[in-house]
């Protein structure tokens, strides 16, 4: 069997907190940002990820976090945004001969996510060969690990094709599901998007 196919039906997810980004907006390292539960941002998309309870037909992987600081995998390539992270953990699991069908991502920077909606995106992914999202929220996303998006990804990273998620979901067609109700959306860019979430998240 090659990389990416796996026996009996079951296809092999690798979980992913997408946490490379340089927090610009911010002024300051958001993944570390503390929520009022007392987790920062990278620890509560990691539990999110590390307790989610995959649907039949799916097994999940350890979850891998990008970005340079310990414990991530750092970009390959300077200043590719999002797809240079996901670039890098694409080319770390081949390296490791990870049998891998595709990635579950989860920005680090959208705290009220829900496991029903991770699942959900699973349950749609397993069926299709395409991106799987919410309308026209790009991210939380399933991505097929295929040579495609694989090549796609190299691609980007490198400067040779436009290095953007939609760009990306374009390339290789994108299932948009009908968006969930709720601000599980919602992500935290700059410190007035943060204390809107960090007051969500105290309400709820």
């Amino acid at each position: 069997m090659g990389l990416n196919e796996t026996a009996g039906g079951i296809k092999r997810v690798c979980p992913l907190v997408l946490a490379g980004g340089q927090s610009s907006r911010m002024g300051q390292d958001k993944a570390l940002l503390k929520l009022p539960c007392g987790q920062t941002m990278l620890e509560r998309a990691k539990q999110l990820l590390d307790a989610l309870q995959a649907p039949p037909g799916i097994e999940l992987l350890p979850t891998l976090i990008s970005g340079a600081r310990p414990g991530g995998i750092p970009d390959r390539y300077p200043a590719a945004g999002p797809l240079g992270g996901l670039q890098a953990v694409a080319a770390h699991l081949q390296e490791q001969a990870a049998v891998c069908d595709a990635l579950l991502v989860v920005p680090v920077d959208m705290p009220l996510l829900q496991p029903g909606q991770l699942k959900t995106l699973c349950s749609a992914g397993q069926c299709v060969e395409q991106a799987v999202c919410f309308d026209s929220h790009f991210l939380p996303c399933w991505l097929p690990l295929n040579p495609r998006c694989r090549n796609y990804l190299d691609a980007a990273a490198r400067g040779d094709s436009i290095p953007s998620v939609r760009a990306l979901f374009g390339y290789l067609g994108c299932v948009q599901l009908p968006a969930p109700a709720g601000h599980w959306h919602l992500n935290a860019n700059r410190p007035e998007e943060f204390a809107q979430i960090a007051a969500l998240a105290t309400r709820s």
